[in-house]
């Protein structure tokens, strides 16, 4: 190695080079590190924490809304207040008394509901959209003034809306929040106490 070289070589810092670019490959490293962390996160969480729940028919609210059914055919509550909640099998039979014998998805759900659940008279095991967990308190009866589309979502344009529920909440997708609630609750001058909802 000739002087010259020598000299060069001594004038650089022992390993300078090399440790600028390590810091900055492993600060890179730790940005898209933190980027995937994060991505899994905002797209995995949700999976993790909630269950898929499927309903026993494959129902279309907009194909009845379509053929003009009002949402109080199928859902009505009763003089006291008390929510039906869902219809007895004779609502359904009276528009799905015999199989279509049809060949689409739809169809077949329709031939379902009948072979299944009309001719033998058995109720359909439907599963609530909007159902409260266990520790809420509510009461259709004083909410029947404000109309359904205040605290549900317009169905009439929801044809198979997924379902989900919390694992640790018991809370469903389509259940109202509790801001939602309160909100409400604080227009009206209604009571925002605990116990007025909850158990």
């Amino acid at each position: 190695m000739s002087v010259t070289h020598e000299r060069a070589a001594s004038e650089i810092p022992s390993g300078g080079r090399f440790r600028r670019g390590s810091r900055e490959l492993w600060a890179l490293c730790a940005a898209l590190g933190l980027i995937a962390g994060l991505a899994a996160g905002w797209l995995g969480y949700p999976r993790l924490t909630s269950v898929v729940l499927t309903q026993p028919i494959r129902f279309s609210h907009s194909a009845h809304a379509k053929q003009d059914v009002a949402c109080r055919t199928c859902h009505f509550e009763g003089p006291d207040g008390t929510f039906n909640g869902f219809p007895d099998i004779g609502v359904c039979a009276s528009c799905h008394a015999e199989p279509t014998g049809g060949r689409s998805e739809d169809e077949k759900e329709a031939d379902k509901l009948v072979v299944e659940y009309v001719r033998g008279k058995k109720a359909v095991p439907w599963l609530s959209l909007a159902r409260q967990p266990d520790h809420v308190l509510f009461d259709h009866g004083p909410h029947l003034r404000f109309g359904c589309p205040a605290c549900h979502p317009d169905m009439s344009h929801q044809d198979y809306p997924e379902l989900r529920q919390n694992r640790v909440s018991g809370y469903r997708n389509w259940t109202m929040s509790m801001e939602r609630c309160q909100t409400c609750h604080r227009q009206q001058s209604a009571s925002v106490d605990c116990v007025s909802c909850h158990r």
